[in-house]
């Protein structure tokens, strides 16, 4: 995954922490509008979207789509994502609903008994926060922390929330669900060495993605591009609603 500066600027410094609760974990939902054993873990989902110790985000993929309902929040790059990480993991195969838990495990995720277990005891040990410096400008800030093999990659996602669908066709036909933190775009917008560190991002780039937050993960990735544990997180929503 290459590096997306534009827009953005990375600098090195202190890092001044903004969000006082820290993040303990990032969950990474997989789920599909037209896979039937999804709706309950959609649902399931707003806590974890809701908690302020847990960095939550929704990825729709799209290979469900032939089924008889095109999901109108799946991206390629969110299935691509998933499928890295069956690859990183060496897991048989790609499934909805798949519950990643800081880069490192995966459960089902209607399990919310497994899905606690892989939290509970876990904490992100990197210091990483946004905050908002004016009308025009976010500021992405990473504290100092032990200095890794490689340089961690400094993740950004834009995402959606909530976002209500009714399904008219396929296995879910006559519901309407409600998607958290629903991811619209991933790019990789930096590199760690365990320095501080700051980013800049224009909060044009959330209109332009029609995005109502963005996150950051600090995530380990391997020589071939694929992903692994991650070391921090924090996540930002704007007061105001994406444009649709």
């Amino acid at each position: 995954m290459g590096l997306a500066l534009a827009g953005c600027l990375a600098m090195q410094g202190p890092a001044r922490a903004q969000e006082k609760v820290a993040k303990t974990s990032m969950i990474e939902l997989y789920t599909s509008q037209g896979c039937k054993s999804c709706p309950r873990a959609d649902r399931n989902f707003a806590r974890y979207a809701n908690d302020p110790h847990v960095l939550a985000l929704s990825f729709h993929v799209n290979y469900w789509d032939y089924m008889g309902w095109r999901d109108t929040l799946a991206t390629q790059e969110n299935a691509d994502r998933q499928t890295a990480y069956r690859r990183a993991q060496k897991a048989r195969m790609v499934y909805t609903p798949q519950a990643i838990i800081d880069g490192r495990t995966q459960v089902n995720g209607r399990d919310m008994t497994a899905i606690e277990a892989q939290t509970a005891h876990r904490r992100l040990d990197v210091p990483v926060s946004i905050r908002q410096i004016d009308s025009n400008r976010l500021s992405i800030e990473i504290g100092a922390g032990e200095k890794p093999k490689t340089p961690l990659h400094v993740v950004l996602f834009y995402f959606r929330d909530p976002v209500t669908v009714p399904i008219t066709a396929g296995e879910n036909a006559g519901q309407s669900v409600t998607y958290r933190n629903a991811v619209n775009g991933i790019d990789t917008i930096g590199l760690w060495d365990g320095k501080p560190m700051k980013i800049e991002l224009p909060t044009s780039e959330l209109v332009r993605r029609k995005a109502s937050g963005c996150a950051v993960a600090l995530q380990e990735t391997a020589a071939d591009d694929l992903p692994g544990p991650i070391h921090g997180g924090a996540i930002f929503k704007s007061s105001a609603p994406p444009a649709l």
